[in-house]
């Protein structure tokens, strides 16, 4: 037994000197090169964020003309398989949406929203928490796996050091008030950072002025930050404005322009429009009865547009004014798939922008054209629309457009078209080295 000690002790004597001496080296591990690729991932249902809600909650005065709830009030959700999560719902077809009208108190007019699939990230351009104004931020996990968002937002000052984290059970929905966040901040841009599957983003813009509303509505996921965005369906008369709202992540010169039925009109000021990193900058822009805002930037930038309708008030003081809103999300012009939306009550017309000549289809789902128009190259048109609540339509591919509501006294509305396929999501998987606990 000592003798095999001994031995043993010898050998592993012997083994040192020689990796001492350098005899024996240890092999460097191989480098494999990085898989590069696409994952098309699995496909999730739709989702939307429901009614709207009253920020303040719904307050009887007593008195129906200051009341902040309403008894004329309806909501009209359209989707196959339509299932409740929260105050909302998921679909399990391709297209859904919702529209609501209420006709008095703090959140009178047209809210209407389009439901989509969950992303990790998102980007919502609209809202406010200056003082009358309320930024409800609603997240709908659709997915089996619980989630949490990052919430960043951006003003006029750049990003803001508030931000907010939440979670979201699976199949669940979560509010969050933005003024919470960060109070009296006038013109917002929201990015929502989720793990996992990702989250559906929607926050509800509700304004006052003094005791009247101001317009309320659903602000909708927008393009990512691209290069070259459209914002169709910008048109107004009367006394109505618009308003184009811009930021840029890493900081942008930017060119607007203005396009109407004939194609471009003279829009001065808005050429080299110079948008610092994170700063959110508003564009009021021209009257026009049908037009479209075409963003060319040298760096990413996201985008919307605030349309705001006057009208007069009922029973109250002479000089008082009421309105509603309508968010206008801004749409990638390279994206060049084809896109559909579902016709709600109350939509009215569509209103459609050309980057190149060609003629604009809609059809519905038996492929039947509901409209046509020839259009020319960077023109706009508004087509109106009388089809059912329900039809689904698709529009032709290198267009972008969006849906038009209406209802009296001066309520307003859209809905944005979405893209039915499922984008891949591109990937990168390697080898790295085990460096051990501590290192």
């Amino acid at each position: 037994m000592i003798r095999r000690l001994v031995v043993l002790g010898a050998a592993t004597v012997a083994v040192l000197a020689v990796v001492a001496a350098g005899r024996i080296v240890a092999e460097a591990p191989v480098a494999a090169a990085p898989y590069e690729g696409d994952v098309t991932p699995a496909e999730q249902p739709l989702a939307c964020p429901g009614p709207v809600e009253i920020p303040v909650g719904d307050i009887d005065s007593g008195d129906p003309d200051l009341g902040s709830g309403s008894d004329d009030r309806t909501y009209q959700a359209l989707g196959d398989g339509a299932t409740p999560t929260g105050a909302g719902f998921l679909a399990t077809g391709e297209v859904a949406g919702s529209v609501e009208r209420i006709g008095g108190g703090d959140v009178a007019g047209l809210s209407a929203a389009t439901c989509v699939a969950p992303v990790r990230d998102q980007w919502l351009v609209g809202g406010s928490t200056a003082l009358g104004s309320s930024a409800r931020l609603v997240l709908t996990n659709p997915s089996d796996a619980s989630t949490e968002a990052t919430v960043t937002l951006y003003g006029g000052l750049g990003a803001l050091e508030e931000h907010a984290v939440v979670s979201i059970a699976p199949g669940g929905q979560q509010d969050l008030l933005l003024e919470s966040v960060a109070a009296e901040v006038p013109a917002l841009a929201v990015r929502v950072v989720a793990t996992g599957a990702g989250v559906v983003a929607h926050l509800q813009d509700s304004r006052l002025d003094g005791f009247q509303p101001a317009g309320t509505d659903w602000v909708g996921r927008g393009a990512a930050p691209s290069t070259r965005l459209v914002i169709p369906g910008v048109g107004t008369e009367d006394d109505a404005t618009t308003t184009v709202r811009l930021m840029s992540p890493d900081g942008a010169t930017a060119d607007l322009m203005l396009a109407g039925d004939e194609g471009l009109v003279e829009w001065g000021g808005v050429s080299g429009l110079v948008l610092e990193p994170g700063v959110v900058t508003e564009v009021e822009v021209p009257a026009i009865a049908s037009g479209a805002v075409e963003v060319r930037a040298d760096a990413p930038v996201v985008a919307a547009a605030m349309l705001s309708v006057p009208r007069p008030v009922v029973d109250g003081p002479a000089d008082a004014v009421e309105r509603d809103l309508a968010w206008l999300p801004a749409q990638d012009v390279s994206d060049r798939m084809p896109r559909s939306a579902i016709v709600t009550d109350h939509v009215t017309a569509v209103t459609v922008h050309a980057a190149v000549a060609g003629e604009f289809t809609l059809t519905d789902a038996d492929g039947e054209v509901v409209v046509s128009q020839q259009m020319t190259a960077r023109s706009t048109a508004t087509l109106a629309l009388e089809v059912p609540a329900g039809t689904v339509l698709t529009g032709s591919p290198r267009f972008t457009w969006s849906l038009a509501l209406e209802d009296e006294p001066g309520f307003v509305a859209a809905l944005t078209p979405r893209r039915t396929d499922i984008e891949p999501v591109p990937v990168t998987v390697g080898l790295r080295p085990y460096l051990g606990p501590g290192s």
